[in-house]
């Protein structure tokens, strides 16, 4: 690739070389043309100058004109020629005119006899040269008997012309010669500077934000090199602003308990900070960037995997006895993802002591609190009055300590890892239909209205038709528990890919600030109120759990001095046959 200054002194070089060919040719020319026309101007003039002594010898003494050409031709260094009409010479100052042939013929004669004033160049026979020739006719009493050429060899004129043309190219040299001087000094002005800012920008290539670019002459790379040096000034502010922010990252990134890895599209690790590479890297970790060979642990190899080609939002892996929870989250505009990683090892442990612990402390409690049940019931029958209401509050707290039993084993058995549910098309309106039978009496009791809207063409959902009775049942006891007039509604209803059932009571309700805790265990609205009623605070938890297996949505919403109002939404059934 040529330098700019090999292009530009190229270019200034065929330019000058074509204006020293050129200019010399068309000034030599044009000098030429006026040498020539000078010429023949004045052989024209001389030859006018003596018509009227040629004219005075033809009429008076025709034999003495040759003498006179050979007298007059050589003083003017001119050849002179005296041609008769009939193309005679008369007379020539450089030949004999017997000797001569016939001039009728001659252009420049032909012209002379017709008027004019004839020009031209061409060979002359007689001498064998080349010549200038200018014929003028000599006019005596209104007639042309003859005609007077003046000559002038070319040679001559040629070697003035030659001598011209010597000046011009030692003219033409010297400029030349100037130019291309000029030409190197101009290209070398503006390849310099060039290839400084070019090195500079090669130094900022390289790293070092401190080139800077000289100022220069010429106005506009002067101005190129201020820009440039203002670029290459963000940029550095750039560069230590970015480096900072990475540092920062990296920081961040480090402090991390969780592990993070960035990995994009085509497998390439972009980031990943010390907790995951100590999670799933092992000890040695491999330098290529592909997460195949970077990640040691097959677990999260196949995870990710998964993770890249699918939509996925989190997961679990387990992998030498740990538990581990990732989220997944897409890098917006790129095609990378982000996997964080937490180990929930010990979360999980104590998750299961706990289920563990509530399986069998209600397992425990339940046959001596069936004891305590049963002999309480026994003395009440031989209770007198005064013992007989101490003994009804042994039941009373019995009974509830057993329903808590009861919950607290059904939450645990929910909550088991291993704890699968018998998925079927289940018909909503069936199911109301059975447990309303099992609140009738209760709600008749208390005097609440016990109504039930069903929806029409219900489609069947999937689900576990027992956990569904448990969740209306839950929800229904708690409704008429807290409802003291007034009515209990129960609706359905089917919305895109849910079927919906909506209790609603005309209750006290229940305060904004309490409901985002409403479902977690043991959480009560106002303890003194449940514990009078026999709530074990479980039934919601229930509820949230058995929702959350069934791929499904529970809402509450709640006006205090109104009521409340639970929606519990079911995913419909689709049939694969139906479906294809």
């Amino acid at each position: 690739m040529r330098s700019i200054f090999t292009r530009s002194f190229r270019g200034f070089l065929v330019v000058i070389i074509l204006l020293a060919i050129l200019a010399p040719l068309l000034v030599f020319g044009t000098i030429r043309s006026r040498f020539t026309s000078a010429a023949f101007t004045d052989l024209s003039r001389t030859a006018e100058a003596l018509e009227i002594t040629v004219a005075h010898f033809l009429e008076h003494d025709s034999a003495s004109l040759d003498s006179l050409t050979d007298i007059i031709g050589p003083r003017l260094g001119i050849r002179i020629t005296v041609i008769a009409r009939d193309g005679t010479v008369l007379a020539d100052s450089e030949e004999q005119p017997d000797s001569m042939e016939n001039h009728r013929t001659r252009p420049e004669v032909i012209c002379a006899f017709n008027g004019r004033v004839g020009n031209t160049t061409r060979y002359s026979k007689t001498l064998g040269r080349e010549m200038l020739y200018a014929a003028v006719p000599v006019i005596m009493n209104d007639s042309i008997p003859a005609v007077i050429r003046t000559s002038l060899f070319f040679s001559d004129l040629r070697s003035t012309l030659g001598q011209v043309g010597v000046d011009i190219a030692v003219v033409t040299s010297a400029v030349l010669l100037a130019g291309l001087i000029a030409a190197w000094f101009f290209s070398k002005s503006i390849s310099i500077p060039i290839q400084s800012i070019a090195g500079v920008t090669r130094k900022v290539e390289e790293g070092d934000f401190s080139a800077r670019a000289a100022p220069c002459s010429i106005r506009e790379l002067d101005q190129l090199s201020t820009d440039i040096n203002g670029m290459i000034a963000k940029t550095m502010q750039l560069v230590n602003e970015l480096s900072e922010q990475n540092a920062a990252q990296e920081a961040i990134l480090g402090s991390i308990v969780e592990g993070l890895v960035v990995i994009d599209h085509s497998h390439e690790v972009v980031t990943a900070n010390r907790s995951f590479i100590e999670m799933a890297c092992g000890e040695n970790p491999a330098q290529s960037n592909d997460y195949l060979d970077y990640i040691a642990i097959p677990e999260f190899r196949d995870f990710i995997s998964i993770a890249l080609h699918e939509d996925v939002s989190k997961g679990k892996v387990k992998s030498g006895g740990k538990v581990f929870n990732v989220s997944v989250a897409p890098v917006s505009g790129t095609d990378r993802k982000v996997f964080t990683i937490r180990d929930v090892t010990e979360l999980e442990n104590l998750m299961r002591i706990k289920r563990d612990f509530a399986a069998n402390l209600s397992h425990e409690l339940r046959t001596p609190l069936t004891s305590i049940k049963g002999f309480s019931e026994t003395l009440l029958e031989e209770a007198d009055e005064e013992t007989r209401g101490h003994i009804e509050t042994i039941l009373r707290n019995t009974d509830r300590l057993i329903r808590l039993t009861d919950d607290i084993r059904t939450l645990s058995e929910l909550e088991h890892p291993l704890r699968t549910l018998d998925f079927e098309p289940v018909m909503i309106e069936d199911v109301i239909n059975d447990v309303m039978g099992i609140f009738k009496r209760q709600a008749d009791e208390k005097g609440l209205l016990l109504d039930v809207e069903i929806g029409k063409e219900l489609p069947p959902v999937d689900a576990d038709r027992y956990s569904v009775e448990q969740v209306l049942v839950n929800l229904l006891e708690n409704a008429i528990r807290y409802t003291s007039s007034g009515s209990v509604t129960v609706r359905t209803d089917f919305r895109g890919k849910y079927v919906t059932i909506v209790i609603a009571d005309t209750g006290s309700g229940i305060s904004q600030e309490h409901l985002p805790r409403l479902f977690e265990r043991f959480y009560v609205v106002d303890r003194a109120r449940s514990r009078n009623r026999g709530g074990t605070g479980l039934g919601l938890a229930i509820v949230k759990h058995i929702m959350t297996l069934h791929g499904g949505l529970v809402r509450v919403s709640s006006t205090p001095g109104e009521g409340s109002m639970f929606t519990v939404a079911f995913p419909v059934h689709h049939d694969p046959g139906t479906e294809s």
